[in-house]
């Protein structure tokens, strides 16, 4: 995905697509906290989704609310903040408060750890990469942000032609031992259900020549018994659409979906969101709670 070494923590929270920005530059001197947290109270109550980013200086939080609940907050490289530390660490916060989908809310929140790392080429060229890599978080050029699921835009505005762009993706090199646990995880999970071994294989000969590293000859990424493993030179661009693909068509080729199969804990966690595997979005309260508590 990237053509550099991943950029230092934002100073300030990525720019968002939202559907309805509810206020902006609203100073906690004039509006205290107390009247924001109210306000937020009454939204949460009646289903909000959308985003609330709060600035001092060089300091600053994000929170996220999917239907109603909030999944909580985040900074820089994704360090989680409460409430009570947003309040004492930004008593005299600029807040932005506004609406987004719960699809979008959702990428942003299981995307709050990426780090920004450069996209190789310019707009559109990298649009084709993007589609083919099904990426999955924000591309950001200057003021332009877009969110992304699968290779597919959600929400937000593209960049302009000849643009360079940053991209913040769970699914980054970075993060490569944690795709490969919960790949293998997976895998053997649904192979505990369904013996995936034969359709396996003849699924990886017919996806071969669209993703090279399922080559059965090539031996770079092998399922044997439920058990995956991964050549360490196959990138991370390389085998997890690779290993997304084959598992959606092995399973329709089956004639069973991941909904029928007992995948325990692994629906909830971050890395099943960001394979656009749908599910529950991941952090989510199984109550809502109130905002603060």
């Amino acid at each position: 995905m990237t053509e550099s070494p991943t950029l230092p923590p934002p100073t300030a929270p990525p720019p968002l697509p939202l559907d309805r920005v509810i206020y902006a530059d609203l100073c906690t001197d004039h509006y205290p906290w107390t009247e924001v947290m109210l306000d937020l109270e009454t939204r949460q109550a009646a289903g909000f989704s959308g985003v609330l980013d709060a600035v001092q200086g060089d300091r600053w939080a994000r929170f996220v609310w999917v239907r109603g609940q909030c999944l909580g907050g985040f900074t820089g490289g994704g360090q989680a903040v409460g409430w009570d530390v947003t309040h004492g660490g930004l008593p005299r916060a600029r807040v932005r408060l506004g609406e987004c989908s719960p699809p979008v809310g959702a990428v942003v929140w299981t995307s709050r750890a990426a780090r920004a790392g450069a996209l190789a080429g310019r707009w559109p060229d990298t649009q084709l990469i993007l589609k083919r890599e099904q990426f999955y978080g924000l591309v950001i050029s200057e003021e332009l942000c877009s969110v992304w699921e699968s290779g597919q835009v959600l929400a937000g505005h593209l960049p302009d032609d000849g643009a360079l762009c940053v991209g913040y993706s769970p699914n980054s090199e970075e993060n490569r031992e944690r795709l490969l646990r919960f790949w293998h995880n997976l895998l053997g999970a649904v192979h505990s259900n369904v013996s995936l071994d034969g359709v396996w294989q003849q699924t990886c000969v017919r996806l071969s020549a669209e993703h090279p590293c399922l080559d059965p000859f090539a031996r770079e990424v092998t399922l044997r018994s439920g058990v995956l493993n991964v050549d360490p030179g196959v990138a991370v661009s390389e085998f997890r659409p690779a290993l997304q693909t084959a598992l959606r068509v092995a399973l329709l080729a089956l004639g069973v979906s991941l909904d029928d199969l007992a995948l325990g804990e692994l629906p909830g966690q971050p890395e099943w969101a960001a394979a656009g595997l749908r599910g529950p979005v991941a952090g989510a309260a199984p109550v809502r709670r109130q905002v603060g508590r």
